[in-house]
């Protein structure tokens, strides 16, 4: 199937889906980081930038979006979904009304779960449904497929198929090891922000370890 990427980021969502065999078309991605990492990583395919300013979409079957966390996480502004940054998700169901894919995936923080009471899943689910879209979600903790601690919600929608045939096909559940603070390093993750604890096994920031692995742990000399 043909991709739109939009808020692409470094594409996860269109490399997983390529990995699938589908084939990403366009993105749309304005920071200059992250466009830089697409142009590397998909040559062939174009960015046309700022979603605010895409008037038109070529012939997709999936539109992707992982749309702006800021106003949603724990560790940002928590506006809610009418946020400066996490309401450009507007722009999302604009391009809907106007391409009309079988198929939308959405992806964001999971904490936007909780914040004013649901009501961002509320609003997406909503704007779907009155599109005539059938809709399912799961949350799903990256520590199943790596060693980060990222637990996102994935909301997939069908105008023609039910989603949760796809959604639920399989276990994602992280495997948690037994540790101590005698055996292993701990920390925290600062993105869980002030309402998280983020305690995490093993969560020690890269530029310590750095500093830890150059220290030379060989007794001194003795003194000549």
């Amino acid at each position: 199937m043909r991709v739109a990427g939009l808020f692409a980021g470094i594409g996860g969502l269109e490399l997983g889906l390529h990995d699938a065999g589908h084939e990403t078309v366009i993105f749309s991605e304005n920071w200059a980081p992250a466009a830089a990492v697409l142009t590397e990583r998909f040559p062939q395919v174009p960015n046309i930038g700022d979603v605010r300013q895409i008037k038109s979409l070529p012939k997709i079957d999936i539109l992707t979006a992982g749309f702006p966390c800021q106003d949603l996480s724990q560790a940002g502004r928590t506006e809610g979904i009418s946020g400066a940054k996490s309401g450009l998700v507007d722009h999302v169901f604009r391009l809907i009304d106007r391409e009309q894919p079988n198929w939308v995936l959405l992806e964001n923080v999971s904490f936007m779960l909780r914040l004013d009471g649901g009501s961002a899943m509320t609003r997406l689910a909503s704007a779907l449904e009155e599109r005539g879209y059938r809709w399912a979600y799961r949350v799903v903790n990256s520590l199943s497929f790596l060693p980060q601690r990222r637990e996102r919600v994935f909301l997939l929608a069908s105008l023609k198929e039910d989603p949760a045939d796809v959604l639920f096909v399989d276990e994602a559940e992280p495997t948690l090891i037994d540790t101590s603070l005698e055996t292993l390093a701990h920390g925290f993750y600062w993105t869980e922000g002030v309402r998280g604890l983020g305690w995490g096994r093993r969560a020690v920031q890269r530029s310590l370890l750095n500093v830890i692995e150059n220290i030379d742990l060989r007794p001194p000399r003795a003194a000549a």
